[in-house]
């Protein structure tokens, strides 16, 4: 058998049993060996595979005879595999919103949910230096699907860079979503916080530089102006009220 051939086999076990946890919630190897014919030798050799690409973790169930079993399950990044309609059901939600109560309701709804945010991150984050606050940031964020990284500057300030965007469809139609992530990183550090780009606006990533105190001055290299957000909300009303 050729090794495109075996790559393929091999390929679409591990799919299987990935599709098998998405189903049952969890399985032991026996149950998977089970489900898919195969030798349990085989199943753990795949999960082996699928749990160093952090697609499955397992936990220890302990009997009071024999060996304690291994309970597979799958992991977010995992999860992320499957279709997601959450911005379908988001961007309609948000339709309705302004349709039936008007663009200043739909931005009152959006600023005390980053209210909210804040308030959560405050207490996550704690009373860290501002280095310490922007890595927790990320590690925070990517922990919310936007795959983020920090790194600082020579010039003392920070980047922070989103490598993925899990609202990019609600962002497009709605900025103010986007403006209200920005209110949220500048009230959790403290400091001056400008967008340099956005995946919504077709860059390949979201990133932002961070100032400390006393730096603000420093002009943003290969900055994108931040979006009209009046004209936006102006142009917004006439759409759903015409």
């Amino acid at each position: 058998m050729s090794g495109v051939g075996v790559d393929h086999i091999l390929k679409t076990s591990r799919s299987a049993i990935i599709g098998l946890l998405k189903e049952q919630g969890a399985m032991s190897v026996d149950s998977l060996a089970a489900s898919m014919r195969v030798t349990k030798v085989c199943v753990r050799r795949h999960l082996g595979l699928l749990e160093s690409d952090d697609l499955i973790v397992h936990d220890v169930q302990r009997n009071d005879r024999g060996r304690p079993r291994h309970i597979y399950r799958l992991t977010q990044k995992a999860l992320r595999l499957f279709p997601q309609h959450y911005d379908e059901l988001a961007l309609d939600v948000l339709d309705l919103l302004a349709r039936r109560h008007g663009i200043g309701a739909l931005e009152d709804i959006l600023a005390a949910r980053a209210d909210e945010l804040i308030d959560h991150l405050r207490r996550e984050l704690g009373d860290a230096d501002l280095e310490e606050r922007v890595r927790g940031l990320a590690r925070v964020m990517s922990g919310r699907g936007f795959l983020a990284e920090s790194r600082r500057q020579r010039d003392g300030s920070y980047r922070l860079r989103q490598r993925h965007c899990p609202t990019e469809n609600v962002a497009v139609r709605y900025p103010m979503v986007c403006e209200q992530e920005l209110r949220v990183y500048r009230e959790l550090l403290g400091c001056e916080v400008r967008r340099e780009c956005r995946i919504a606006d077709g860059d390949k990533v979201c990133e932002f530089r961070i100032l400390p105190t006393g730096q603000a001055q420093i002009v943003p290299i290969g900055g994108r102006p931040e979006p009209d957000l009046g004209e936006f909300s102006r142009s917004l009303k006439s759409s759903v009220e015409g």
